[in-house]
């Protein structure tokens, strides 16, 4: 093989060597940014297909990791809300909004515990979305405490009536 054939493969071959050192560390920063934040964090290809969902996502619902990739999540949320959050996701796929939407998601318990979902699309610089990044955020407690609050303000209406 000519010296200049071979110079070129090397260069070639460290250069390939050198992206993909750039990409594991590029993978292991954004991981290791997505398992800092106190919420899960999870991602999708343009199509909705989920593909990505940090650590905090398997902590939380108890699941093997890969189990909810794909369309797989939605059995995850409580019975009652998974039409809604279908059509939800499915209108911001469609038109590319922000999607946000509250729903119950079963917890590694069993039980089910009230989390605010949201996602915003990536797009690229023509503007086409080439992936979206999403968030669920519990606020079981908070909805607990809104339930109680309605409990009492219904309460204290039906005795004022009684007067």
């Amino acid at each position: 093989m000519p010296a200049t054939l071979q110079a070129g493969l090397d260069r070639a071959e460290a250069e390939l060597a050198s992206a993909r050192n750039a990409l594991r560390e590029s993978n292991f920063k954004f991981e290791s940014l997505a398992d800092a934040f106190p919420h899960m964090v999870w991602s999708t290809l343009p199509d909705g297909y989920h593909d990505y969902y940090n650590r905090r996502w398997y902590e939380f619902t108890g699941v093997p990791e890969g189990t909810t990739d794909g369309e797989a999540w939605n059995g995850m949320f409580h019975p009652e809300d998974q039409k809604h959050a279908w059509e939800r996701w499915r209108r911001s796929l469609e038109t590319g909004e922000p999607y946000e939407i509250e729903y119950r998601l079963r917890d590694r318990n069993g039980e089910y515990q009230w989390v605010l979902g949201r996602a915003l699309p990536v797009r690229d610089a023509s503007g086409t979305i080439i992936r979206w990044m999403g968030t669920c955020t519990e606020i079981d407690e908070l909805k607990r405490v809104q339930q109680a609050l309605e409990d009492s303000q219904a309460s204290l209406r039906a005795a004022d009536l009684h007067k």
